[in-house]
């Protein structure tokens, strides 16, 4: 394992006060401030890895990022931590805001001063997806070999109730199941088996984790290349289970989670993009009951895009403070901040919560608009009933997509080689990020905005999206060659025919490809506009011409 901590001591815009924060009992506040004052003149912009500035430049939407990279004014700082009664906790450059502890008559004094724009309470945390150790599942390490043996002579008794595809052939079926072990179904179930068989596992990509900490000791995660880490509640870079400053259970959480897109154990566990790059972030305190935790949120959001994250991935919602109107993607704080990373180039993937099935149940941030908010389904595709719905308060769809939040397969905590299910939103958010890491994989110039379209329209309710399934389970394989056509040649008797040419012409593009063993063709990425498709069987005789219209990803069949 890998780990480059000397990042986290770089100044990346974020100001850290002393554990002695966390003493002081006076409730905790967003400063607004109303302008930068001379400091977009004179401060120098913080530091900016060459993977982000590479990610901006290709998928960035802003002309000009320059001020989202310059500290507040600091003599603003100064006159606010000089009142007295007041502890600064942080800073937002991205919101131009100082998160503040403060009586209520320093408060006050803080609304008075001339440069303050507005003052709002820092939202307390709600864990989307808080496991019940109860019916947590767990099960002892398996090599690739017994895994195969006991699926041999034992069929699909031990996993039940996932069952296998039919159109599969039984050997290959068998040695999925034996390499990928009780995950199979949660990678399968996205359509991901596919880009894993052409080398796909997100190598190159780098996944930011926001979680309570990650126990990095598991058999799962010897090959984990983690290149900086933080820990925003007690202000070191160490995010593993401290007894010294942690409640029992911090880790565990998070440790759960994050398998889910980078472990790596054949025969247990396969994660959905387990040679990606990892930034993790420890943002949440398991032993607290106050509202302490959005701050960490945003603060560690501009690290982690300063860093060059890639993609997020993140299993907490925030609730408290908010009313329903609130959910409109530009209120809290965290949502604004997630719209600003999202145009900085960065895919965003939170779960939605776990409150359903009532309606307008969804949390913070991901009610933001451009994020991707995950909802969750059961191991047999159904829609999970504790999964939070939509839509947001100014009425747009939400959840965006879905994967399995049900059985879940991840490391078990405090173990070294043992594993579980589990449940939540919080399950099925790190599949959508790893499915995420997957696209950019290959498609690195993609930009959010292109990735979310792609992701959407090919999940499996794109054409009835509703503020209960979104647009449905997410098709990463689909996804990566949206848009596109496909479908099947096949010759009398209804069976694949192999080698048959089938020509694509549109209005700029003519393509041609060849049918695979099975009859199966595909073009991928195309333009949009109206195509015309021909299959050109032996001898020169021709099918008749099928027009489509891209996108959506259309499927035309032939038949000799």
């Amino acid at each position: 394992m890998m780990q480059k901590s000397f990042w986290s001591l770089m100044g990346i815009g974020i100001i850290m006060a002393s554990a002695s924060w966390g003493a002081d009992l006076s409730p905790a506040y967003w400063i607004f401030l109303r302008d930068r004052g001379a400091i977009t003149s004179s401060a120098e912009p913080v530091f900016i890895d060459e993977h982000a500035k590479e990610r901006r430049r290709m998928r960035g939407q802003l002309d000009n990022t320059s001020e989202y990279d310059l500290p507040i004014n600091r003599s603003y700082q100064e006159v606010i931590q000089g009142i007295e009664g007041v502890s600064l906790r942080g800073e937002s450059r991205w919101l131009n805001a100082v998160s503040v502890e403060a009586n209520s008559r320093a408060l006050q004094a803080i609304r008075q001063l001339p440069f303050v724009l507005g003052t709002r309470p820092v939202a307390r945390l709600e864990k989307a997806g808080r496991p019940d150790w109860r019916s947590h599942e767990e099960f002892p390490h398996r090599d690739v070999m017994e895994q195969l043996a006991e699926w041999s002579d034992e069929g699909e008794a031990r996993f039940a109730p996932t069952v296998p595809d039919p159109a599969v052939p039984d050997p290959l079926w068998r040695m999925d199941r034996a390499w990928y072990g009780p995950a199979l179904n949660q990678v399968r179930m996205v359509s991901a088996l596919e880009t894993h068989y052409r080398g796909n596992h997100g190598d190159g990509v780098r996944i930011v984790v926001f979680d309570g900490g990650f126990q990095l000791n598991h058999e799962a995660f010897g090959h984990l290349d983690v290149i900086a880490q933080y820990d925003f509640i007690n202000d070191d870079d160490y995010t593993g289970y401290d007894p010294t400053q942690d409640s029992g259970g911090q880790a565990h959480h998070g440790t759960a989670c994050m398998s889910v897109i980078g472990g790596y154990s054949p025969g247990n566990l396969v994660g959905l993009a387990h040679e990606a790059s990892f930034i993790l972030c420890k943002t949440e305190d398991d032993a607290s009951e106050t509202a302490v935790e959005e701050d960490y949120w945003v603060r560690a959001l501009e690290w982690a895009e300063a860093l060059g994250a890639d993609v997020l991935s993140a299993s907490l919602s925030y609730k408290d403070w908010y009313t329903d109107a609130d959910y409109d993607g530009m209120t809290a704080p965290t949502s604004r901040a997630c719209r600003i990373a999202y145009e900085l180039g960065m895919v965003l993937c939170t779960a939605v919560g776990n409150e359903g099935p009532e309606r307008r149940t969804i949390g913070a941030p991901s009610d933001a608009e451009g994020l991707l908010g995950i909802g969750a389904v059961r191991w047999d595709g159904d829609l999970a009933r504790f999964s939070s719905r939509g839509p947001t308060a100014d009425g747009r769809i939400k959840p965006d997509v879905l994967a399995q939040g049900v059985r879940t397969c991840c490391v078990s905590p405090d173990t070294w080689d043992r594993y579980a299910f589990w449940n939540g939103t919080s399950l099925s958010t790190p599949v959508a990020a790893g499915c995420m890491a997957l696209i950019l994989a290959e498609h690195p110039d993609w930009g959010p905005d292109r990735i979310t379209e792609a992701v959407r329209e090919t999940a499996s309710r794109a054409d009835r999206p509703d503020p209960d399934w979104g647009w449905g389970i997410i098709n990463v394989e689909e996804a990566i060659h949206y848009p596109s056509v496909s479908g099947w040649v096949l010759d009398k008797d209804g069976r694949g025919k192999a080698n048959v040419e089938v020509k694509l012409l549109g209005e700029e593009q003519a393509l041609s490809a060849l049918s695979d063993e099975n009859g199966f063709y595909r073009f991928s990425n195309l333009e949009w506009g109206e195509v015309r498709l021909q299959a050109i069987w032996g001898e020169g005789s021709a099918s008749e011409f099928v027009t489509l219209v891209v996108p959506g990803s259309g499927e035309a069949d032939f038949r000799e």
